[in-house]
């Protein structure tokens, strides 16, 4: 068993993640059911998968909107994989504003969408920021049991 420090700090980092409306409660503990002695690195994975994908989505919502024309049928498709993945995961400030840029496009204004999309880069840094945190400790944690 991990020591107990390390757990305290754990539970108090994830509950932080709560707390702070990053992480959906009841999702993520639906998540943490699917962990099993099979897939014992799941949430993880899953953590560590989102954040290399979440990344990967913004800068091609990024570079749609940069091009002359916009280029929409990528922009469209990158939001609704970033809005499917974090609703998956229960990130909910990434959610709910990958939903608000959504809608600033879906009406045609530009300008707000763009200014929606730099407060969503913001909030996806902080985000990646203490899930990386979390994901490390999650590792730490898991290392120090054998």
């Amino acid at each position: 068993m991990a020591s107990t420090p390390l757990r305290q700090q754990l539970s108090i980092m994830r509950q932080s993640l709560f707390d702070e409306g990053l992480l959906d409660h009841d999702q993520v503990s639906y998540l943490e059911t699917l962990e099993n002695e099979d897939d014992p690195d799941f949430i993880e994975n899953i953590f560590t998968l989102f954040l290399r994908d979440s990344t990967k989505y913004i800068d091609s919502i990024e570079k749609a909107l940069e091009t002359t024309p916009v280029d929409y049928p990528v922009m469209e498709t990158m939001m609704y994989r970033l809005k499917g993945s974090s609703a998956s995961l229960g990130a909910s400030k990434i959610n709910g504003e990958t939903n608000i840029l959504i809608n600033f496009l879906h009406d045609g204004d530009m300008e707000s969408g763009k200014a929606s999309l730099q407060k969503l880069k913001a909030e996806h840094a902080n985000f990646k920021e203490k899930l990386a945190v979390y994901v490390g400790m999650l590792k730490q944690a898991k290392l120090s049991e054998y």
